[in-house]
């Protein structure tokens, strides 16, 4: 399954995770204190055993991505 990251707000601190049917997966948030990143899965969706923290936002997706068997990729209006 596919996931694509839609940034939340300017400030590139959080993003939304959907499928590409708009399925909510949960969220990954910029965490203030630390320069990790920390995936937040929805409750009843497929990455509830997704490994939470990580170092990059790219290590984060690529969790996803190995979790899911498919691609975890940036909306396109983040992409400038």
């Amino acid at each position: 399954m596919d996931v694509v990251l839609t940034s939340e707000g300017p400030h590139g601190g959080k993003w939304t995770l959907k499928d590409r049917l708009g399925r909510n997966l949960g969220s990954i948030t910029k965490l203030k204190n630390a320069s990790d990143f920390q995936i937040q899965p929805d409750a009843l969706g497929l990455l509830k055993g997704v490994k939470r923290r990580h170092p990059t936002l790219n290590e984060a997706m690529s969790a996803i991505a190995s979790l899911t068997n498919g691609a975890c990729t940036l909306d396109s209006r983040d992409w400038d």
